[in-house]
């Protein structure tokens, strides 16, 4: 019977995914903060804070897996 081994390079391409991600979903922020600061309706005001949130949040999951 042979031992289990541990794939380190499979956990580390999984983690540098996870970083991507988490930085793309950051990015993402980013662009939906520029347009919150051109936004001109309580709506658009509205979506854009919510995108803001949901990839702020998104991105501190990712974070929260490394």
């Amino acid at each position: 019977m042979t031992k289990p081994t541990l794939d380190t390079a499979s956990f580390d391409e999984e983690l540098e995914l996870e970083q991507q991600r988490a930085a793309s979903y950051r990015s993402a922020a980013d662009r939906y903060r520029q347009l919150l600061e051109e936004a001109t309706t309580p709506e658009h005001t509205q979506y854009f804070g919510e995108m803001i949130a949901r990839f702020e949040a998104l991105a501190r999951e990712g974070e929260a897996s490394e």
